[in-house]
């Protein structure tokens, strides 16, 4: 072979060669263009809708909140509101897009004739945060508003009207404190893998049986899906699960009794707890004053707030359960109870006076010439009180605080409610850890008439009254349906009959042999037992008394137990007893 053949043949090669690769990449290129757009083409397009969709968590619609028979106290209604839509006002840069959004804005709020609710520094939060979603300008609007919306074709420029529910308490200010109220939150994503990109915000509980029941009242969250442009700016949307409505919540209370007791406590400061002494049920609890819960839906004003938060009567206080107060004389029975378990015959008698002098500290009497010699019966009869300071003496601090503490003073009561306070049964210790002082004879005598540092809830006492009665404490509930615990009372049956003639005695009687609560069963078709109470509280132009009284029902077998007190009162008796005494006539009709 020559030397020009082998050049030729060398060429040749190189040629096949180059072919080859050519041929090879080309196949290579042919096979990722088919897993690029066959094979792959479901990822890459996943990964696109992922860059471009938005998951918006969407809150159920809360469950309502029924009385004993069905009545709504809580419900829902459907609320307007004017929104925003921003992708109408997009502009080159982010600030020029604001000025679109307050330009239209402050359009719309002429022609409606409603005040823009929102600045530009709410639109620059809306537009660097949640620009995908509609801005809310206008909440719970009314009809004459969305009328001249209507008319003026504000639907062109960019706005619309969006429908949400909203709370609402059909009964006004009644159980106010009870109810409580709602505000809007975040929601609870449910199970899944991938974030939500927007929750929109879901009614939770704020306070009272809202609050406590949150959870249960809550509806199933669903999902809502936004598909963005480039910008982020939303281009469709649409619904992929519904949400769903919450339970309803049956409580206890009974709508009537609980009307009875607002309006007895109306004008004043005061509580009163009704229950049923057989099962715990709560039948009514009201605090005054109150407020509305409907001033707190869509959301409070800040100056309507203020002025809830900082008057003096203390509107959203929830005195029922949540406030402590001396219970003046309606603990006597207490101290009876602990007398006669150490073996004090109910015949045992105190010479009344008038007064119970201990050094320099005088007790007086509700008779200001005393009774003279006094038993037990007569004297929870007519609030003795030089005999239950003698009473006090005689069996020492320790025997009151364990009758006080076998009746739950001291301990919250376990209501199934946020507002639940233990209330105070001081003794030495107590008194040395608090205010590092020694317990006095004139401590024991104070604690003896439920005054000093004893404190008390008005929940506390109807049980109390109703333990009494029944002969064994029961855990209150306001939710219907639950089985309460009964414990027995540690005192004897011989016992429990002698203080229940007592302040069966409170309430029954004529002239002169009746007791200081006659005025607490005047009308009430069934026999009634009770307890007057006077507390004493402030000193020199600031004294001021609380009155109470409790009561059970029918005597012999109760079926309803109540505590009422009434701030700056006049007497238990002549204040809180014939209260009561409607309150009963109610519940017995």
């Amino acid at each position: 072979m020559s030397w020009n053949d082998s050049s030729c043949f060398a060429s040749r090669a190189a040629c096949l060669v180059l072919a080859a690769v050519v041929v090879i990449g080309l196949l290579h290129l042919a096979f990722r263009i088919y897993e690029v757009q066959v094979v792959e083409a479901a990822d890459y397009g996943y990964a696109s809708a992922r860059q471009s969709i938005r998951r918006v968590l969407v809150g159920g619609e809360r469950g309502r909140i029924l009385d004993r028979r069905g009545c709504e106290l809580a419900g829902n209604r459907t609320s307007l509101s004017i929104v925003c839509h921003p992708a109408r006002f997009q502009k080159r840069t982010w600030e020029a897009t604001v000025d679109g959004i307050m330009r239209a804005c402050s359009n719309v709020a002429q022609t409606i004739g409603c005040p823009l609710t929102i600045d530009r520094k709410v639109v620059r939060r809306h537009v660097n945060q949640s620009l995908a979603m509609p801005l809310f300008v206008w909440r719970d609007i009314g009809t004459d508003e969305l009328a001249r919306f209507a008319e003026q074709g504000c639907e062109s420029l960019g706005f619309s009207i969006e429908e949400r529910e909203e709370r609402t308490y059909p009964q006004g200010p009644l159980a106010a404190h009870l109810l409580g109220y709602v505000g809007r939150d975040r929601g609870e994503a449910v199970a899944g893998d991938e974030k939500f990109n927007f929750f929109a915000p879901e009614l939770r509980g704020r306070a009272g049986i809202e609050r406590y029941y949150d959870s249960f009242l809550r509806g199933v969250s669903g999902e809502r899906k936004l598909l963005v442009d480039a910008r982020g700016f939303a281009i469709r949307t649409w619904t992929v699960v519904e949400p769903k409505r919450g339970p309803d919540l049956q409580l206890t209370l009974d709508v009537d009794l609980q009307r009875e007791a607002d309006r007895q406590l109306s004008g004043l400061k005061g509580a009163c707890a009704v229950i049923d002494p057989r099962n715990g049920d709560v039948l009514a609890l009201a605090s005054a004053p109150g407020f509305d819960p409907n001033d707190f839906v869509p959301v409070i004003g800040p100056e309507l707030y203020e002025r809830y938060t900082s008057d003096p009567n203390k509107p959203l206080l929830n005195r029922a359960c949540g406030g402590a107060y001396a219970p003046g004389s309606t603990f006597k029975p207490v101290v009876a109870l602990a007398a006669l378990s150490l073996g004090v015959p109910a015949e045992v008698c105190y010479t009344c006076t008038g007064v119970f002098k201990l050094g320099p500290m005088k007790v007086r009497c509700t008779s200001r010439w005393g009774h003279g010699a006094i038993d037990l019966r007569r004297a929870l009869m007519k609030s003795c009180n030089p005999f239950f300071c003698n009473l006090g003496f005689d069996i020492g601090t320790n025997a009151v605080c364990r009758a006080a503490e076998a009746f739950g003073l001291g301990s919250k009561t376990g209501l199934d409610f946020g507002d639940d306070r233990s209330g105070t049964v001081p003794d030495a210790e107590w008194k040395a850890r608090m205010y590092g002082e020694k317990w006095y004879q004139g401590d024991l005598a104070q604690m003896s008439i439920g005054q000093g540092m004893l404190l008390v809830s008005p929940l506390q006492m109807a049980l109390l009254a109703g333990a009494i009665g029944t002969g064994y404490r029961v855990t209150p509930h306001l939710k219907a349906g639950i089985v309460s615990e009964r414990t027995p009372l540690p005192f004897a049956p011989e016992h429990l009959k002698v203080v229940r003639e007592g302040m069966r005695m409170v309430v029954s009687g004529d002239g002169e042999s009746r007791g200081t609560g006659w005025r607490g069963g005047a009308g009430v078709p069934v026999p009634v037992s009770g307890k007057t109470g006077t507390a004493e509280i402030g000193e020199g132009a600031k004294r001021r008394k609380n009155t109470w009284f409790i009561a059970f029902a029918p005597s012999d077998a109760p079926q309803v137990a109540v505590a009422l007190v009434v701030e700056n009162g006049e007497s238990g008796g002549g204040t809180a007893a014939p209260k009561v005494a409607e309150i009963l006539k109610k519940a017995f009709k």
